[in-house]
């Protein structure tokens, strides 16, 4: 037998009867490569938002692009996240209900979330719990100065009516038909410079 037909049948062998480890080598490499890929291209999340019972016209994608271009992020390595489909009240759904609640609590209890909007019921029932910041400590002065846009708990202010926001307004967020809506800065969120920020987009006012 010639070295050739030698090399030729040694080849033949470690492909056939070592087949599957070739195999499952290749499958780990794949997945290691695609973690290393996504892992890289991943953007940062710079502001998390929730808006709950919010029923916007304007899309998810809509909210999230608008904001990103006013607030200056950088959209290929920056994002933001605003949760506009999650629903407290005007449900069929009691386990929806349930779902968004357990996404709440759990995004605040993570430390994820920055702002938080919902039906002013809703909003002064979790501020008992300290949920909400009191504004006056990060945005003082940028506050609307009419306090009839603001909701003020035991001399705090835990939040900036949906009316007082024209943005908000015009994406057709929190348009009364189901109650007034009260958007507020999560205690501990982790980005509070880019919730003020935000904010201030929403009256209009750049950040």
């Amino acid at each position: 037998m010639s070295k050739r037909d030698d090399i030729k049948n040694r080849l033949t062998y470690l492909l056939t009867d070592y087949k599957w480890f070739w195999l499952a080598g290749l499958v780990v490499a794949a997945l290691v490569i695609h973690l290393l890929v996504a892992a890289f291209s991943q953007k940062e999340t710079v502001l998390y938002a929730m808006l709950v019972d919010c029923h916007a016209d304007a899309s998810q994608n809509t909210l999230e692009t608008d904001a990103v271009a006013d607030l200056g992020f950088d959209p290929g390595t920056q994002r933001v996240q605003i949760e506009s489909s999650l629903l407290f009240e005007d449900t069929q759904s009691g386990s929806y209900a349930m779902a968004s609640l357990s996404r709440f609590l759990a995004d605040i209890g993570s430390g994820k979330l920055d702002v938080c909007g919902m039906l002013e019921d809703d909003f002064v029932k979790y501020d008992n719990a300290g949920t909400w910041i009191d504004l006056r400590q990060v945005m003082g002065p940028e506050l609307p100065a009419d306090e009839e846009k603001l909701l003020v708990r035991d001399g705090r202010v835990i939040g900036i009516y949906a009316d007082a926001l024209p943005v908000l307004r015009d994406y057709g967020c929190y348009d009364r038909a189901y109650g007034r809506g009260v958007l507020g800065i999560i205690h501990n969120a982790p980005h509070m410079e880019n919730a003020r920020a935000y904010l201030l987009f929403l009256t209009g006012v750049s950040g």
